[in-house]
């Protein structure tokens, strides 16, 4: 059968026919429930998701190395990582232990212990054995590594001493795999040496693909002072990250280089208030663009590429009664709740998290946003990775809720690697990460391509869809109902080619961590249908279309590409020898394959591949007053306001801010609020479209700016003011001009 292509969305909506639940499904319009609108959209920009989002680090001293989930990545590092000697597997706690050097990474297994690197070869062979494509493991970059097993270091035994050995980025003479073990020093290229001839280069599947130079830098002096005690400067990181990035890939070019494992936002920002960043903080917004374009200059003079990833580890700050990721009493409902927003500060210009990143560090926020703008105009190319982070709620519903929206934000930020790091429990984070990789215990996974998807209500909850590549026929969705209490009555709809025609809905309550076929749907009609979440819960929904075409796949090798667009060229100027798939290639249904068939082909796929456009946006939100704050981070900069209301009537405004740089003369103490004749914004009219732009200039050291309404109004024929109801203005959107 035939469909017409970029058919719209009709207004029908079928309910749920022929559905097999495991619970009592509530009433559509209960009093406990609400309605939310999903729409998916798969004529519109498609975008590749990194499979290795999917990942997760390793537990140590078990039986097993890697968390028990479906990963598709997984990382060997932490800060007992910093003081490994590779040679004879010791290691040192730093402050998380007393300092202590012992076998605690082989288990104090003296067979284990008698084998160079054994914790990185038994970390490799266990990720291969269970199929996990992309192992990174850790080098060490601090200056020193234990020399010994022999328990508490001392102040008095700090490096440089016997209890420890230097560490040096390069050998300069022969490699060995029976390292020399009565030297000073440790090589790390020999250690990757080691590791390649024992388990293969970057492009095997026992190999690893990636290094992380170090873990958490910033943090050296504080975790382990006792091997690095002064505090670590910008330059030293870039020198180091250079030098050790070099010496690794002159023994595995096909290997990837995570630079930083940033310890968080502070970091980012100034590298833990490092002692020379105020040499470079004028020039750059936050210390990552500084990195980022100092490992440019690096590539430059080396004429490669020595860092492929820049690695921030993310511990979300988001608070209720306590921290979110400390929280482990389900009882604590601002703590779920907090939880169930947290992925927000990742990517939401309009979210301002309860916590002091929220109150003092907002000009950095979103933080994902942020970090690809610094890598578009520092050092493009660049991939982002989170090689430790963790949302908290391990233990509860809301822990695999939050893990799934990251996820999703992952890909729709385009992280390239993510890896889980357990604090507490762990199991419901982990029943999310298999959600997206083997949903149904058969390996049925979320796609390769993420397509649009939203949802009317963001707050409540939010949806992710994909397919594999530009296939259609098998369509999947994580859909989330983050409400507390009420039921979700999801108004599903999606726009495209292929026509679905049933589902099967697996999902996470707060029954049990343990993913579950909630629901089957065996008729869809017009690509619509409801479905019912119960309150806390996240699922994935397995859509499958009946005898779809896969429109543009001329060549029918299973997806759309430049190749079809050049063969269905080759076919219009009929070259020898061309064969197509008409039914594919007929893009205009109307049973004629011409020049029109190729432009549609063309537009589409330009679409498919083309981001859309995004301004460089200033996240705001409503006051309780009906006033507009606006993020931190303005002083100096030009802001560009879009508001809407009535065409032709007129709204009067002005702006108030605190200025902390001057001294209240009232009370002694420094900052004001300035809301002033400098403030004043006039009387403006909304044009025939009902908008109104306006360019405010915000002065240098303004803080928590506000826009406020004097007067919204018109005025009647005899020329007299009439006063309208301000609530009926709103502000579409603030960017920098």
């Amino acid at each position: 059968m035939k469909y017409k292509a970029f058919s719209a969305i009709t207004a029908a909506v079928m309910l749920c026919a022929a559905v097999t639940a495991q619970a009592p499904q509530r009433s559509i319009h209960a009093a406990d429930s609400y309605d939310v609108e999903v729409m998916v959209d798969l004529n519109s920009y498609r975008k590749p998701i990194s499979p290795y989002i999917y990942g997760v680090n390793s537990q140590f001293r078990t039986e097993e190395y890697l968390y028990p989930a479906t990963a598709m990545s997984a990382r060997q590092g932490g800060n007992r990582f910093t003081g490994y000697n590779w040679e004879e597997n010791f290691s040192n706690a730093g402050r998380d232990y007393q300092h202590y050097s012992d076998a605690y990474l082989v288990d104090y297994d003296k067979e284990q212990l008698a084998i160079p690197g054994s914790p990185a070869l038994g970390f490799a062979e266990e990720a291969a054995a269970k199929n996990v494509p992309y192992k990174i493991t850790t080098i060490q970059m601090a200056g020193y590594v234990a020399a010994d097993g022999n328990g508490a270091v001392t102040d008095t035994e700090a490096a440089p001493s016997a209890r420890w050995k230097e560490v040096r980025a390069r050998k300069g003479s022969a490699f060995s795999l029976t390292p020399d073990k009565t030297d000073d020093y440790v090589y790390m290229d020999e250690y990757v040496n080691y590791l390649v001839q024992n388990l293969g280069d970057a492009s095997t599947k026992t190999g690893y693909q990636a290094y992380n130079l170090d873990n958490e830098p910033a943090l050296w002096w504080r975790t382990h002072p006792y091997l690095h005690p002064a505090q670590p400067t910008c330059e030293e990181i870039v020198a180091k990250s250079t030098e050790y990035a070099a010496a690794i890939k002159d023994v595995d070019p096909r290997a990837e280089i995570f630079g930083l494992a940033l310890y968080g936002i502070s970091a980012y920002c100034n590298f833990g208030d490092a002692p020379d960043w105020a040499a470079h903080s004028d020039e750059y917004d936050w210390f990552v663009s500084y990195y980022l374009d100092e490992m440019r200059k690096a590539e430059e003079e080396h004429g490669r590429r020595l860092i492929d990833v820049i690695d921030l580890h993310y511990y979300s700050e988001a608070k209720g009664e306590c921290r979110v990721t400390e929280c482990r009493d389900t009882t604590h409902t601002a703590c779920i709740e907090a939880r169930l927003q947290a992925p927000r500060t990742l990517f939401d210009h309009n979210y301002v998290e309860k916590s002091w990143v929220g109150d003092n560090l907002q000009q950095y926020l979103p933080i994902l946003y942020n970090v690809n703008k610094s890598i578009d105009k520092y050092y493009p190319g660049t991939k982002i990775g989170m090689t430790e982070y963790n949302f908290g709620g391990g233990n509860h519903i809301s822990g695999a809720i939050a893990q799934a929206d990251a996820l999703g934000v992952y890909a729709s930020q385009g992280v390239y690697v993510a890896n889980i790091w357990q604090l507490n429990e762990i199991e419901y984070q982990l029943s999310a990460i298999n959600l997206y990789t083997n949903y149904d215990g058969k390996g049925s996974a979320f796609g390769d391509t993420l397509v649009s998807a939203e949802t009317s209500d963001a707050v409540k909850a939010t949806a992710y869809a994909s397919i594999n590549g530009s296939d259609t026929s098998k369509l999947n969705m994580v859909l989330t109902n983050k409400s507390l209490t009420e039921t979700q009555n999801s108004q599903i709809h999606i726009n495209g080619d292929a026509r679905y025609t049933s589902a099967k809905v697996y999902g996470i309550t707060g029954d049990s961590s343990e993913i579950k076929l909630l629901e089957t749907v065996d008729s869809i009609k017009d690509n619509q249908f409801t479905l019912s979440l119960p309150a806390l819960s996240v699922v994935q929904i397995e859509l499958h279309a009946e005898n779809s075409l896969l429109m543009g796949d001329v060549n029918t090798d299973g997806s759309v590409d430049d190749a079809d667009v050049r063969l269905l060229g080759d076919y219009l100027l009929a070259k020898k020898g061309t064969k197509i798939s008409a039914a594919n290639a007929d893009m205009t249904q109307d049973g004629v394959i011409n020049a029109f068939d190729l432009a549609m082909l063309k537009k589409q796929f330009l679409v498919w591949r083309t981001p859309p456009v995004t301004e460089d946006v200033v996240g705001f939100w409503e006051t309780k007053a009906g006033q507009w704050k606006l993020k931190n981070g303005l002083g100096g900069k030009t802001v560009r306001c879009t508001f809407s209301a009535e065409a032709g009537k007129n709204l009067k405004l002005a702006f108030g801010y605190w200025d902390p740089t001057v001294k209240n003369e009232e009370t002694g103490k420094m900052g004001i609020w300035v809301h002033n004749d400098t403030t004043q914004l006039g009387t403006h009219t909304f044009d025939e479209t009902g908008r109104l732009i306006l360019d405010i200039e915000i002065p240098e050291s303004a803080m928590s700016v506000e826009i406020m309404i004097y007067n919204y109004m018109t005025t009647d024929e005899s020329g007299k003011v009439i006063q309208l109801d301000k609530g009926e203005v709103s502000l579409e959107k603030v960017v920098f001009k």
